[in-house]
C-alpha cells in the first residue's frame, strides 16, 4: 500500500517537473537505456578482443623470440651430454666460440675460440654431436701432447 502510494507522490512529482521544463523551454532528453543487447554486445566484442590477444601470446611463444634485427648473435652450434646431468655446449657469440660446460648448479666457460680455431665453420648449425666429440677429443689428445 505504501509502495503504491509512493510511486504515485513519484510519479506525478515527474509529471509536474516535466511540465515546469516544457514551460521554460527545456527540451526533453531521450532516455539513454541500457538494454541486453546493448551488454552482450560489449561482452563478445571483450570476449574477441581477448580471444585475440590470446591468439598472438600463443604463435609468440610457438615461434619462439621475436627478433627485430634479423641478425642471430647468439647460437648454439652443438651440444655434448657426457654425464646424466651434465653437457658440454659449443655456442658461437658474435664472431667467437665459446665452449661451455653446463651442470645443475653451474655453467663454466671452458674454452674460447677465435679466427681459424673455430669448430664447424663451414657447417649449418645442426645436429653435430659425433664431429664434436671427435673434434674435442682430438684437441684434447693435442694438449695433453703439448703439456
Amino acid at each position: 500500500m505504501l509502495k503504491a502510494h509512493l510511486w504515485a507522490l513519484i510519479s506525478s512529482l515527474m509529471l509536474t517537473f516535466s511540465g515546469y521544463a516544457e514551460e521554460m523551454g527545456v527540451a526533453k532528453q531521450p532516455a539513454n537505456t541500457l538494454s541486453y543487447a546493448n551488454v552482450l554486445q560489449w561482452i563478445l566484442a571483450l570476449l574477441f578482443v581477448l580471444a585475440l590477444f590470446a591468439l598472438l601470446v600463443w604463435l609468440l611463444r610457438k615461434t619462439g623470440n621475436l627478433t627485430l634485427t634479423g641478425k642471430n648473435e647468439l647460437s648454439i652450434v652443438t651440444g655434448l651430454s657426457v654425464g646424466v646431468r651434465e653437457k658440454l655446449v659449443l655456442v658461437k657469440v658474435g664472431e667467437k666460440q665459446l665452449l661451455l660446460g653446463v651442470t645443475p648448479g653451474r655453467i663454466d666457460k671452458l674454452l674460447e675460440l677465435e679466427g681459424d680455431s673455430r669448430l664447424f665453420q663451414d657447417q649449418l648449425p645442426i645436429d653435430n654431436a659425433a664431429a664434436f666429440a671427435k673434434t674435442l677429443q682430438r684437441m684434447l689428445q693435442a694438449g695433453k701432447a703439448d703439456a
